[in-house]
């Protein structure tokens, strides 16, 4: 006898509440995306519309199914859409295709969908499904992003990002100008590729602190390019968080101030310089006036006929003494720049001989100044006082170009340039004529070819930084240019470097100095002078000057003594002759009291500044009568004369 075998079949019920429990549960799926879940016919008629679909969209379910799809759809789109349900029809598959659809409010939204077939139960595709998901947040990060990137790839400061350990993470385009690194040559390398050794603990250092979530802004420091050159920067920094916010890097701005930082320099050189030139100026206008001293009592010496020879030898070499001792003081105002600035006939040769003693003291005895002048006089019209300065700055060059020693070479010559010709040592044309030839050689360590052509800019120096201020060569060919010369340089690294200047050669002065002192003009009284200085020797000087050409003359120590001088002649005087610095009452309220009390009254002013100096400041007026100290006896006799003169002729 056999059991029964148990019916193994599935029974009915259950299988169709199984099926009907997996249709709920996907129904559930569908409702409860976030993306939109849409079916639809081949023809484009919406089947099914879930939830998100109505968030998405703004249309609800009941105002979608039935209808087409191209109601979410532009209708330049349409193509697209019916190319994209043909390829559904023939079983194709379409992931993550990004198009636009449009939103009930009209509103067009980017979309991401992925679509596919939908078949019945033999098989055949009746519809499609597709998955639609709003990007539009993420189009917008992307936007943002590139906004980002393109800001960053566009600023004129380097920005760069890098991790906690110093490696590189991003390089902008003006990383790659400022340090001359592509960014494929540093990112994923090291940050200490541009850190000088000395600053790299620094760089640790601030590292660490990011770490610790601190931002550092306005840091100024020294990095280092891809060529060795040294950079001044200044820079901000600040943490990278990731999304739990835990810092994971660091991102810098970084500037570029190796110019503002020179300008600064310069500024703060110029600054000491014209303290310097202050002091010079102060220290001259006093030597001035001992000076003229000197050189007035040795005169009156002089004019002594029971002189013995001996004595009048050694008076003559007390007068060179002075003679020597007054260009010191033209050299000192010419460095304050206090000289009066007018352009002279003068000797090349014997300009830069007078200057050679002074050179050599500037550069030190581990150098030497060796002289190859053209045989003759080279006779150029230039300001003396700017001449210099042109030798000062050359000569201070070639001193900071040799280090330890060497020799400078100061080499003169003549040329003749003929019409269509040019001066083949200089890359700029030169005008035809005689011109005499300038060469400052030195035996230092050159100029590369990459300098050369900007060695005449302002601020630009290939010393190292705190050496130079980048003036010195501008101002030289700026003083050549308005004398009407030209300046080239030859120069080679390692290989020393001159200077040529060419000067346009004139005929020789025709006026000589006047010889011999003053001579008394006729008898008698010629007038009464006011003598106003407040240094006893230089007054008495000037007087006893006066008065050797038939002058009275009274004197007096400041404005106050020469006001009861002239109150108690009654302002009887044909002159006041000046000094404008004085202690007490000094020469511009003088001035004010003479024009109240004394209104026809003239005055010649005297002073160690030049006539410019006085004028910026307000000593003086534009018209009125200076001579400059020390003055000699023809000027000042000439002068007074002149102005007695000329009042003489207005009154009568």
């Amino acid at each position: 006898m056999s059991l029964p075998l148990p019916d193994l079949a599935p029974d009915a019920s259950e299988t169709h509440q199984t099926a009907a429990y997996t249709a709920a549960r996907l129904a559930a799926i569908v409702e409860s995306s976030d993306d939109a879940i849409v079916s639809k016919k081949l023809d484009g008629t919406i089947l099914t519309w879930n939830a998100s679909a109505e968030r998405i969209f703004g249309y609800s379910a009941a105002e979608m199914v039935g209808d087409t799809v191209y109601r979410l759809i532009p209708p330049e789109l349409h193509d697209d859409e019916r190319q994209i349900l043909s390829r559904i029809s023939e079983g194709q598959h379409i992931a993550h295709f990004e198009t636009i659809r449009r939103h009930k409010n009209g509103t067009l939204l980017p979309v991401e969908l992925s679509i596919s077939p939908v078949r019945d139960e033999s098989g055949t595709i009746v519809g499609a499904s597709s998955i639609k998901r709003d990007i539009s947040e993420r189009k917008r990060a992307l936007e943002t992003a590139a906004q980002l990137a393109a800001i960053v790839q566009s600023s004129d400061d380097a920005i760069l990002s890098k991790a906690l350990d110093g490696t590189v993470l991003t390089w902008n385009a003006a990383a790659e100008r400022m340090y001359g690194y592509t960014a494929s040559e540093i990112v994923g390398h090291s940050i200490y590729a541009i850190i000088p050794g000395e600053l790299q603990g620094e760089e640790q250092d601030i590292l660490r602190r990011v770490a610790r979530g601190e931002h550092v802004a306005h840091y100024e420091t020294v990095r280092r390019r891809k060529d060795g050159a040294r950079v001044n920067i200044s820079l901000t920094i600040s943490p990278i968080f990731d999304a739990s916010g835990r810092i994971i890097g660091a991102s810098s701005i970084q500037r570029d101030i190796t110019e503002r930082m020179r300008a600064e320099e310069a500024m703060r050189q110029a600054a000491k310089m014209e303290a310097i030139g202050m002091l010079a100026g102060g220290l001259a206008h006093d030597f001035n006036n001992q000076l003229y001293a000197v050189s007035g009592f040795a005169h009156f010496i002089g004019r002594d006929p029971g002189l013995s020879p001996a004595s009048r030898q050694d008076l003559l070499e007390l007068q060179k003494v002075a003679e020597r001792m007054a260009s010191l003081t033209r050299q000192l105002l010419a460095f304050a720049r206090q000289q009066v600035m007018s352009p002279e006939v003068l000797d090349l040769n014997a300009a830069i001989e007078d200057t050679r003693p002074m050179l050599q003291r500037l550069i030190g005895s581990n150098m030497n100044i060796e002289l190859a002048l053209a045989p003759g006089p080279k006779w150029v019209r230039v300001d003396r006082a700017q001449l210099v300065q042109v030798l000062l700055n050359l000569v201070i060059n070639a001193r900071d170009a040799m280090g330890s020693g060497g020799r400078i070479l100061l080499r003169t010559t003549t040329l003749e340039i003929s019409p269509g010709h040019a001066y083949d040592r200089l890359q700029t044309p030169v005008g035809p004529g005689a011109y005499a030839e300038l060469a400052v050689s030195d035996t230092g360590k050159g100029i590369s070819a990459e300098h050369l052509p900007h060695i005449f800019e302002p601020f630009y120096t290939t010393k190292e930084v705190g050496v130079g201020t980048g003036l010195g060569l501008a101002t030289v060919e700026g003083i050549v240019a308005q004398s009407g010369g030209y300046i080239q340089v030859e120069s080679a690294a390692g290989r020393g470097t001159t200077i040529r200047i060419l000067l346009p050669l004139t005929a020789e002065p025709t006026i000589k100095p006047r010889v011999g002192g003053p001579s008394r003009r006729g008898s008698g009284t010629r007038g009464r002078i006011l003598v106003v200085e407040d240094e006893d020797p230089v007054r008495t000087v000037v007087m006893r000057t006066l008065q050797a050409d038939g002058y009275e003359v009274l004197g007096a120590r400041n404005g106050e003594e020469a006001l009861r001088e002239l109150e108690e002649i009654g302002g009887a005087v044909n002159l006041v002759l000046s000094d404008i610095v004085m202690p007490g009452m000094g020469g511009r309220q003088l001035a004010a009291e003479l024009h109240r009390r004394y209104r026809k009254v003239p005055v010649v002013w005297m002073s160690g500044h030049t006539r410019e100096t006085e004028l910026q400041k307000g000593e003086i007026g534009k018209d009125e009568p200076f001579l400059h100290k020390p003055v000699t006896p023809e000027a000042l006799l000439e002068m007074v004369s002149a102005v007695i003169a000329g009042v003489a002729k207005q009154r009568s």
